[in-house]
């Protein structure tokens, strides 16, 4: 998960993660990762439009987006 994470980073492709939030609700969200250190990522929120911070521990999942034909 980290791996892919710091590949979105230094590659710049968005990626889809599956996180608990502080209300202990999961969300999906489309996000850029901007910055990553051991416990934060910082993202642009593509879902939300707004930069964001998500705790790596909240993180349950990350998917890269595959690309659909048109």
């Amino acid at each position: 998960m980290n791996r892919l994470l710091v590949s979105a980073f230094e590659e710049g492709f968005p990626v889809e993660i599956i996180y608990c939030n502080r209300d202990n609700k999961f969300s999906k969200r489309t996000i850029l990762v901007k910055g990553i250190n051991e416990n934060y990522i910082k993202a642009f929120c593509m879902t939300k439009k707004q930069a964001r911070i998500f705790k790596l521990e909240s993180i349950l999942a990350v998917a890269r987006i595959r690309k659909t034909a048109s």
